[in-house]
């Protein structure tokens, strides 16, 4: 009985320890002035995204990715962000600015 109660216990922890995992994950999502031309995948921010439309998005478990440097590598390849969010966090006007001083200019990122 003491080992049933033990290994009840054990799996308890585990459901819990798993479920906390998932909930710690956050989507961070950047939304592009203009869709790509195909689904692509792109590095970035430690975190890999998926860009489809007019969206890239990432699935993390940390802040890291949420960083002006990310969104400045997704404006780089695939032209101006228009919105870049983390949960209930998003850029302001002024840092969409800055992410999109190393925007390509549309018609490069069209053609990327």
């Amino acid at each position: 009985m003491m080992i049933r109660s033990t290994l009840a216990a054990a799996a308890a922890m585990m459901t819990f320890a798993l479920a906390g995992q998932a909930a710690a994950q956050t989507l961070v999502t950047a939304k592009l002035e203009q869709p790509v031309a195909e689904r692509t995948r792109l590095v970035a921010g430690s975190a890999v995204f998926w860009c489809e439309g007019e969206a890239c998005v990432a699935t993390v478990s940390n802040s890291r990715t949420f960083i002006p440097a990310t969104c400045k590598e997704i404006a780089s390849r695939f032209g101006p962000v228009t919105a870049f969010e983390s949960g209930s966090k998003a850029y302001d006007a002024a840092r969409l600015e800055a992410c999109n001083a190393s925007a390509k200019p549309m018609t490069q990122a069209a053609n990327n």
